[in-house]
């Protein structure tokens, strides 16, 4: 009776550890946001556990899932891509199980957070992660000033529509000349990074229409000195 949060790939299906394969190959059953998209993971490895959805919000779903554990079956959870429970479903199951003394094993592994800060080129002794911000321009306003008087490095997740209008809350609040680090598809075949000031990526990126996932890593300080794009 154990659950495994098992991470996945964030975009190479290379960046998968032994473990995790182990755990999969081993599990009764893998849980998982988008079935389609992970039998493409487990088809790749030639994985035959089945898979199923799981949905945070449906608290029956979360309940049978726990009785299936209780009843002595080992499971795995994962999300679409990076680390469960990480700005991705599976926070209640974790809860759920450890409420129950169900022997819960977190996997390390892919997660996009750790992966932009360590090629970003600014300070990851300690960093702020804020994942995806609210929608409300009120409420993303408050959450970036919140982080900016902390002074760290910031990391967040953020889709591609949505990343001009973050960029420009984000000026306001950490300052023009604030430092970026916008990675765009990582671990893809086209991955993309723009590093500068906070304006100068923003002009940069309206130049073109933004496409894949982002993250973007924020510095209020002075502590680097490459500007140049990569």
């Amino acid at each position: 009776m154990t659950l495994y949060v098992v991470p996945t790939p964030i975009g190479n299906l290379e960046d998968i550890t032994l473990r995790a394969l182990k755990a999969l190959k081993n599990a009764r059953a893998v849980y998982c946001e988008d079935t389609r998209r992970t039998r493409i993971l487990m088809t790749h490895y030639e994985l035959r556990a089945p898979c199923l959805r799981y949905d945070d919000h449906n608290l029956r779903e979360v309940e049978r899932i726990v009785d299936r554990l209780k009843a002595g079956e080992d499971l795995a959870l994962v999300s679409d891509s990076g680390t469960p429970v990480i700005s991705d479903p599976g926070l209640r199951l974790v809860s759920r199980a450890r409420e129950e003394g169900i022997v819960v094993y977190a996997l390390p592994g892919a997660c996009a957070a750790p992966t932009a800060v360590a090629a970003s080129g600014l300070p990851g002794d300690s960093f702020l992660f804020l994942g995806f911000l609210p929608r409300s321009e009120g409420k993303r306003r408050k959450a970036l000033e919140a982080a900016a008087a902390v002074g760290k490095t910031v990391v967040i997740y953020e889709a591609p529509p949505r990343v001009l209008s973050l960029l420009d809350a984000a000026s306001a609040a950490f300052g023009p000349n604030a430092r970026v680090a916008a990675a765009r598809e990582l671990t893809k075949m086209h991955e993309e990074w723009r590093l500068g000031t906070i304006d100068a990526v923003r002009a940069d990126l309206a130049s073109k229409e933004p496409r894949g996932e982002y993250v973007l890593v924020f510095h209020p300080g002075k502590d680097t000195k490459h500007d140049q794009d990569d």
